[in-house]
């Protein structure tokens, strides 16, 4: 499969082919405007900047680099061989590409022969990195993709974007965590999904996967929009998963225990959930500053008092003056088909629920999670 690369901070990508055999990366060469026909692989040179920017930026190793032009594959790799890893090894990026770009324009030359090709394609060996990990680490996507895009996609209809369920985020978000990649959309910019196990994913990735298993149809960026009032955040805030600013660290696992240590959970219940990022989120949401007190205040100024809403139990009449302790206040899960656009947190989707039905309910949070 061709791939190019894409541009962060945008939804563009480098005009330069790009495709990967094991844990190689191959850039083609550029190709000048001949015969009527249009140049090639112009962004060559950044292509090849960007390649090495972003796998040292992630520390990962490059092991070789060889000449890999139809011409050079004739011969053994180490007659093509244009830098190893001892070689580059400390050096800047900038000075790692001058010297692969030297050297492929000398390859094959006479001594004291001047000029040379410098844009011939490369074989880039990387250590301990697989294709998923390449494919996340270089920012691809398909180069058909940005072919397509080229032609001018149109925004799926919100009701169309709508037709994506819990059951496909889910599945999208467990397909990224096995290694699958969704290659047509770029990494996050300025969000992250918060998986179960607190690792952060593209919302872009995890939307695109859900919308293609929901609509059948293979997804672009071009497809749909992020943001707080799209569909993409709010489906996947229903299906249970929290959205965070770019630089959110999770709790670790003694925050996670402290979280849950004042939780109506039984001990079993407790247990199985102390890995469980999203569930500490979703308990601080509960006990966010004012937030009880606020729903209580409004619910008295609706019903007269307060209860149960889920068995109806009045607190008062079962415990006496101080029975209303045992109300707490519990943030409901948003239905997608509940959702309006521009949805936001509001006291509506909060509920009083005696401290045993609270119970009840976390632990049928915790079955689905």
């Amino acid at each position: 499969m061709i791939y190019c690369i894409s541009e962060f901070g945008s939804e563009g990508h480098l005009d330069a082919k790009i495709e990967l055999d094991g844990s190689d990366v191959l850039l083609q060469s550029r190709g000048g405007a001949t015969g009527g026909r249009a140049a090639r692989n112009t962004d060559y040179e950044k292509a090849l900047q960007t390649i090495i920017e972003r796998l040292y930026a992630d520390e990962h190793t490059i092991d070789a680099v060889f000449l890999d032009s139809r011409v050079a594959r004739k011969k053994p790799e180490e007659k093509r061989l244009l830098a190893n890893a001892a070689e580059l090894n400390g050096m800047s990026d900038e000075a790692v590409v001058a010297l692969v770009r030297r050297r492929a324009s000398r390859w094959g030359q006479a001594p004291g022969t001047r000029g040379g090709n410098s844009t011939k394609a490369l074989r880039i060996r990387v250590r301990n990195l697989d294709q998923s990990g390449l494919r996340s680490a270089l920012v691809l996507m398909k180069w058909e993709t940005a072919r397509t895009r080229r032609r001018g996609l149109r925004p799926l209809a919100a009701e169309e974007q709508r037709k994506v369920s819990i059951h496909n985020v889910e599945n999208a978000v467990a397909r990224l965590l096995t290694g699958e990649d969704a290659p047509n959309f770029s990494g996050s910019k300025d969000y992250d999904v918060v998986a179960k196990d607190g690792t952060l994913l593209a919302p872009k990735k995890v939307f695109g996967l859900a919308l293609e298993e929901a609509l059948g149809i293979e997804t672009f960026p071009e497809h749909f929009k992020a943001g707080w009032k799209q569909p993409c955040f709010q489906i996947i805030q229903a299906a249970g998963f929290e959205i965070v600013e770019k630089g959110f660290v999770g709790p670790n696992p003694d925050e996670l225990h402290e979280e849950l240590s004042d939780i109506p959970l039984d001990e079993a219940d407790r247990s199985a959930q102390e890995g469980d990022v999203r569930l500490v989120m979703h308990f601080r949401r509960e006990r966010a500053r004012g937030l009880s007190e606020r729903k209580k205040a409004a619910f008295i100024r609706e019903h007269g008092r307060l209860y149960c809403e889920r068995c109806n139990m009045d607190p008062v009449a079962v415990y006496g003056i101080n029975g209303d302790a045992c109300i707490e206040v519990h943030h409901a899960h948003v239905q997608v088909k509940d959702m309006r656009e521009g949805h936001q947190t509001n006291l509506e989707e909060l509920q009083c629920l005696c401290a045993n039905c609270h119970r009840i309910t976390h632990r049928e949070l915790a079955s689905q999670s």
